[in-house]
């Protein structure tokens, strides 16, 4: 039996499940005793697994298997609900969540989870009623130094040669290696702030993985450069530390003895698997109602799966379609016979009625972005020792799938700001006379032949003078030009590609 036939359905189905277990496990998490919303968790989990072992999926379906040993005790009432399963779970289906995209690009979806199935099976033990979470290990990677801490990145002769010549004319060559927090949502931007940084203090000879690879994010949570630079190491790992979201920056000095160490002539150069190209080009389809359960007493809707590029094909021929039309009603006013007349009109009509129908195949509900940011909200408030309500709205609003696939990471980052920047924490909430939760409203409309998505929160709002600060040390505006601003004009500078609010 050739599984690849059900690869598309099965990764299509996976996402759906996903989706699922997050809305659900936030759910259970607002009312922990309703054990109907286990029941539900439950069953996708069940699913999920089924389906991962018949495609062969090992490590998926054993995840699922354990975290499935979980939900039955709890919807069983021998296990209740606390911090530590939720968080588990979540960090179980992040992992789940990594597995089913390396399917999707050609991967075998398999993963280190050995940690987080180790607190699952602490979980399930007699144990953990009075012994309660197991305490975390700490582990980090040891520091590479020297000629070790290139080894990661593949220089060719020309490269190392330039790198030599540098040292040689005076200049610092470093080796860095810069690590994202595990709670970012949008590592790339957070990558873009450190190679403009790192471009603006010197020339950036070789990254790893490729500065392509980096902007559509295919890392996880560590990137290597080599820089040719006048600055200092201390100055460098103090600037890319204070970018938002940067772990750590490791920065290494490199000398011509480690930088010849990395010349080694049996050395293959690395090309990029054919593959692996294929796979990235290709997008899986999504935004369609999930086939699973997962949506208690919602209407049953009969959908199927259409892949974009048939609704693509369909819409030119449409207007294939719609160029003969007119072509005939020139005719029939011409050759004026009152049948021909007659059967152009209908086929007008009829063509009119299915235009309107081919342009809503390509309509997405704005739902199918708005879900992710539920959990993205809920995690983040946690690392930021913050209380914050989501409030969505309009998530019904339908948009063309191309709009739909782009405003997600712009979305993310306007929800950043205003959960990192704008809502105070509960301490100056208090202090201000506001209630401890914040609020942060996520809604669109229609209005008129266009769509409008805001994102509105009760925080402390902008900061006129430190946006005017920032704009003033950028060169967008002199201090002179400031001054005689007004707040709108001011806050409008928050959409130059200069300011970075926030930093």
């Amino acid at each position: 039996m050739d599984m690849n036939a059900y690869l598309s359905m099965f990764i299509d189905e996976s996402n759906d499940h996903l989706q699922s277990l997050n809305e659900n496990l936030l759910k259970l998490e607002s009312a922990p005793d309703d054990i109907s919303i286990v029941q539900i968790i439950f069953r996708s989990a069940h699913t999920l697994k089924g389906m991962s072992a018949t495609m062969g999926f090992e490590d998926l379906a054993a995840l699922t298997h354990e975290m499935e040993n979980v939900l039955d005790l709890v919807r069983n009432n021998k296990l209740k609900m606390d911090d530590f399963i939720f968080d588990t779970l979540f960090k179980g289906l992040d992992a789940l969540d990594a597995m089913v995209q390396d399917v999707v690009g050609g991967g075998t979806g398999k993963a280190d989870v050995s940690a987080i199935v180790t607190n699952l099976k602490a979980i399930v033990s007699p144990d953990y009623k009075t012994q309660g979470a197991p305490k975390a290990e700490a582990a980090s990677a040891p520091e590479k130094s020297g000629g070790e801490a290139g080894a990661d990145i593949e220089l060719d002769q020309f490269q190392i040669s330039v790198l030599k010549q540098s040292i040689e004319t005076g200049h610092q060559v470093f080796h860095i290696q810069v690590t994202v927090q595990e709670t970012c949502m949008l590592k790339a931007v957070r990558a873009y702030m450190v190679f403009e940084l790192l471009e603006q203090s010197g020339e950036v000879v070789k990254s790893e993985p490729s500065v392509q690879d980096i902007e559509q994010e295919k890392f996880d949570r560590s990137f290597s450069v080599y820089l040719i630079t006048q600055h200092t190491s201390e100055d460098l790992k103090s600037r890319i530390e204070n970018i938002s979201e940067i772990e750590s920056a490791q920065v290494t000095v490199m000398d011509e003895e480690s930088i010849g160490m990395l010349s080694k002539p049996s050395r293959p150069e690395t090309a990029k698997p054919a593959a692996q190209k294929d796979a990235s080009e290709a997008k899986p389809t999504a935004g369609a109602p999930a086939a699973g359960g997962g949506g208690g007493a919602a209407a049953v809707t009969k959908t199927i799966r259409v892949d974009i590029d048939r609704l693509d094909v369909l819409m030119n021929l449409f207007s294939e379609l719609l160029i003969d039309r007119v072509r005939l009603e020139q005719l029939a006013s011409e050759i004026k016979r009152g049948d021909l007349t007659e059967t152009v009109e209908h086929m007008a009509r009829v063509s009119g009625d299915l235009q309107n129908i081919v342009l809503k195949l390509r309509m997405v509900p704005v739902e199918s972005v708005f879900n992710r940011f539920p959990r993205m909200v809920r995690d983040l408030a946690k690392t930021l020792e913050k209380k914050i309500d989501l409030i969505i709205s309009g998530a019904e609003t339908e948009l063309d799938r191309t709009v739909i696939d782009e405003i997600g990471d712009p979305l993310v980052h306007l929800l950043r700001n205003s959960l990192d920047h704008g809502i105070e924490s509960v301490e100056k909430r208090v202090e201000a006379g506001k209630p401890e939760t914040g609020t942060v409203n996520l809604r669109a409309f229609h209005s008129g032949n266009n769509v409008f998505i805001e994102i509105e929160d009760d925080g402390a709002g902008i900061n006129r003078e430190r946006v005017l600060s920032i704009a003033v040390k950028n060169g967008v505006i002199t201090a002179e030009q400031g001054a005689g601003m007004t707040d709108e004009e001011v806050y409008m500078l928050l959409l130059r590609s200069r300011i970075q609010y926030g930093r």
